[in-house]
């Protein structure tokens, strides 16, 4: 377990690795030059077609049924850029914790359940995506006669079979790629988020067991009852703050990559409630709400995890109060006041430092589209 990155997200990183986003050891350069042409040829073409649709778009108002899918294809751009320009920064992120095996194998417990929950997590989004990837793919060879997206395409080249064939299969490759990008990419945030919050909770049960099992762990060091005490409050202190690194580290990572999901996904949103309120109850109004829930249950995966980092970071107080702090002598109290003060600023992971991965932010959203499709239907 002492490689908990590769073992908590095999399956992320199998896929990043071959579509170019996590470095590998051999052949760097190739590697990240093959990510580049593979990025630039399934993202840009079509996103510039996208674009000229909706600038060349008789009425700006009516919103095709796969639409939606095309102004996230544009958001999906930014979203995966930030992965070709800092690849290793990313890479060191993921195995951030890999390095901190050694403060948290008394609960390797603990570590291996997170893994469990982990490897779940990206499981369920790997087959989701796939599965909307094969159901877009079938959809696309239902209606062979149009373009599996409405992009716009210039008559000479609709004219021209070579040409339209190509438009036609990126446009089925760039749903695809993004679709499995994302089933990577998704997991693997809410993960780490995942594994700070385990690390706070380990951390935690050492703070409220620090005089336990003293004489076994430290019977050849020489030091007092209150020595050994203070030892392993320092390591706490140590711990605490590799943690808040980290935070900080996924901040810089990810917040540019979670905002342009929050992004693309409110833009989403806003273009199915209009399509929504525009149709009556039937097939392709139960396949808008099914949208809906998926857009909805990204931001919640988002929102759900960062909620539990913060959480659990303000339950540290509670943990040390739990010890037996009165027994302690006075540097064992001033080390965990030290302890205590540092908990008190909080571990926010927001998204593009504008708005926290909270559940607050995702009834906040709830409520507004809500209101959104109160609005619509009564126009």
């Amino acid at each position: 377990m002492e490689r908990v990155a590769d073992y908590s997200f095999t399956l992320n990183i199998s896929v990043l690795k071959f579509l170019g986003f996590y470095p590998v050891k051999s052949y760097k350069v190739l590697h990240k030059v093959y990510a580049c042409i593979l990025y630039t040829l399934v993202m840009i073409p079509v996103a510039i077609f996208i674009v000229l649709h909706f600038v060349f778009a008789e009425d700006r108002t009516d919103f095709k049924h796969n639409d939606f899918v095309m102004v996230a294809m544009l958001l999906y751009v930014c979203k995966f850029f930030p992965w070709l320009l800092q690849s290793n920064k990313f890479k060191h992120c993921i195995h951030y914790f890999d390095q901190l095996y050694d403060a948290v194998k008394e609960h390797e417990k603990h570590v291996e359940d997170c893994s469990a929950v982990c490897r779940r997590n990206s499981k369920i989004f790997f087959v989701g995506c796939v599965s909307a990837i094969f159901g877009f793919v079938g959809q696309a060879c239902v209606n062979s006669d149009e373009l599996p997206l409405n992009v716009w395409v210039p008559t000479v080249i609709r004219q021209k079979p070579l040409y339209y064939g190509f438009i036609y299969v990126l446009c089925l490759l760039t749903p695809s790629y993004s679709a499995l990008t994302t089933g990577a990419i998704d997991p693997l945030i809410g993960g780490l988020c995942y594994q700070a919050t385990v690390h706070i909770q380990i951390l935690q049960k050492k703070l409220q067991h620090l005089d336990k099992d003293i004489s076994e762990q430290f019977s050849s060091s020489g030091l007092t009852k209150s020595g050994k005490i203070f030892l392993r409050i320092k390591k706490c202190i140590r711990h605490h703050q590799a943690i808040q690194n980290f935070v900080q580290e996924f901040q810089d990572c990810f917040s540019s990559v979670v905002f342009s999901q929050f992004a693309g996904s409110s833009l989403v949103i806003g273009i199915l409630c209009f399509q929504m309120s525009k149709v009556t109850v039937g097939v392709g109004f139960l396949i808008m709400v099914n949208d809906l829930g998926v857009v909805f249950f990204q931001i919640l995966f988002y929102c759900y995890y960062g909620t539990l980092l913060l959480e659990e970071n303000q339950n540290l107080m509670n943990a040390v109060y739990m010890s037996r702090w009165y027994e302690f002598d006075i540097q064992c109290r001033k080390a965990l006041i030290m302890l205590m003060e540092g908990s008190k600023k909080p571990m926010v992971v927001t998204a593009g430092k504008l708005f926290p991965l909270s559940l607050d932010t995702f009834t906040m959203i709830l409520r507004r589209s809500y209101s959104l499709v109160a609005v619509l239907k009564s126009y």
